[in-house]
């Protein structure tokens, strides 16, 4: 008696954490799950799976985010009892973009064996290669009735639905298969816990860790979402029924879903169920919903056929120079970035040091000013100004000069040309010699003037020079600079 009254505990799964970072170092490569597999063939005699369902060494994956799929798990013996708790632990992650309606999936406890109601539409319809390539596989589904996330809309016991399609939300109807159950209707509802489950960020790009835990009494039923509410229903289920997790989004009507169109992508991590019912016949063994990897014995390990047999075989070389290339760039920018920090810590100290020199001239020159009593810079620039004229009167005389001689030369030869007789060229030339003379001493004479100026405008600068000079000796004596 103390036997049969002591409480017990089945598991239908408890999915050990592993470290996912090899894969992520290997991407593509097959040594990231290398010496691991599922126990696919122990897991298949207790579940039934469809669909997009698959398992994985650390999770269960019921749906990798592609739309117009249908993916789900039932289990194939039925709970002995309706006093039992449900832990659910998942991830869920949205794609960046939404383009499907009725986004989401449904945990089930319902009457009805639904492995053997989905036996044949799943094998005809849902894993039909053609049908699926039409967008016509889920015709069948919505004329059986199976059109409520993969399972029937019109089903008999425990539905909790996890909608994506607007604001993610939980919602847990029960139904005696009287009322038919439909997405933006029923779901979500006024009760309905509103809560990101697909949020946040976990290893390979997944969101953050959902825990459920579902309390099925004879006259209660509790769903808690770990930290972010409850929901609580008087429902009397009855016991003997099935559990199950499907996922389907987009319409089950004909329709071609492009190939970049994405919809929430769902991993089951645990499942774990325990009986609360002292009188209930216990499950002859423990059965994992997410089945255990195991290491495989290096006989056991041969040669990678995907990546053997791939049409892609022959651009894996082009694709392992393009990784070295990247790996050599990726190299020579870290090895580059300190040197490239140094040279702009130097240019920024270089460029400090100028501003700092720019303002000690300042400074230098308004003492200057203060002590001179008149402002040295602008006596500088009249004398600039005053050279820069000299030179531009003396460019103009030049070209004045220029121009006289080369109508004296026009002259000479209007009169070589007009002359007739010897005696009239004489006169000519004794006037173009008495012209030319003047022209030479007119020359000479302003040559000398403007020597003198030159003379006289660099002693002017020498002297001031000199002057400011003596100026700043006697200001360096006086511990002025």
């Amino acid at each position: 008696m103390e036997a049969g009254r002591r409480r017990w505990e089945w598991r239908y799964g408890r999915a050990q954490l592993l470290a996912w970072l090899l894969a992520a170092l290997q991407l593509g490569s097959s040594e990231a799950y290398e010496g691991k597999r599922a126990k696919i063939e122990d897991f298949a005699k207790d579940w039934f799976m469809a669909g997009t369902a698959i398992t994985a060494p650390t999770s269960l994956i019921l749906t990798p985010g592609v739309p117009g799929r249908v993916g789900e798990i039932w289990r194939l013996s039925p709970v002995p009892s309706n006093d039992f708790e449900m832990l659910l632990n998942f991830r869920a992650k949205r794609p960046e973009k939404r383009s499907t309606e009725n986004d989401g999936f449904a945990l089930w406890y319902v009457e009805e064996n639904a492995s053997d109601a989905l036996q044949n539409m799943t094998k005809g319809h849902a894993h039909n290669q053609e049908e699926i390539i039409a967008g016509t596989w889920g015709h069948a589904f919505l004329t059986q009735g199976f059109d409520l996330s993969g399972y029937r809309s019109m089903y008999k016991g425990l539905g909790i639905f996890f909608s994506e399609s607007q604001n993610s939300s939980v919602t847990a109807l029960v139904n005696d298969g009287s009322k038919q159950v439909k997405w933006g209707a029923d779901i979500p509802n006024a009760e309905a816990m509103k809560f990101d489950f697909a949020g946040g960020t976990s290893e390979r790009g997944l969101g953050a860790d959902v825990r459920i835990r579902v309390r099925v009494q004879p006259k209660e039923v509790v769903v808690e979402a770990e930290n972010k509410g409850i929901i609580k229903l008087q429902a009397s289920l009855a016991a003997g029924g099935y559990i199950g997790i499907s996922t389907f989004s987009g319409s089950l009507e004909p329709k071609v879903h492009e190939a970049a169109e994405r919809s929430m992508r769902f991993e089951i991590q645990d499942l774990e169920i325990s009986n609360k019912d002292p009188n209930a016949k216990p499950a002859e063994k423990e059965v994992q919903a997410v089945p255990q990897a195991e290491a495989r014995k290096s006989d056991e390990i041969s040669e990678d056929v995907l990546r053997e047999s791939s049409s892609f075989k022959e651009h894996r070389a082009e694709s392992d120079a393009i990784k070295d290339l990247t790996n050599m760039v990726f190299k020579l920018v870290v090895e580059t970035q300190p040197m490239r920090t140094q040279m702009l810590q130097a240019i920024e100290t270089l460029g400090k040091r100028i501003s700092t020199m720019e303002k000690n001239f300042a400074e230098l020159k308004a003492e200057i000013d203060k002590k001179s009593g008149h402002k040295l810079s602008e006596e500088f620039s009249a004398i600039k100004r005053e050279l820069s004229s000299l030179s531009s009167v003396a460019a103009t005389a030049t070209q004045e000069r220029h121009k006289k001689l080369e109508t004296l030369h026009s002259d000479i030869a209007d009169v070589h040309k007009s002359a007739h007789s010897p005696d009239v060229i004489d006169k000519h030339l004794d006037k173009l010699s008495q012209s030319n003379s003047k022209v030479l001493d007119k020359l000479t004479s302003e040559h000398r003037m403007m020597f003198g100026v030159s003379i006289a405008a660099i002693a002017f600068i020498v002297i001031a020079g000199l002057a400011l000079y003596n100026k700043f000796r006697c200001w360096e004596k006086r511990h002025v600079l």
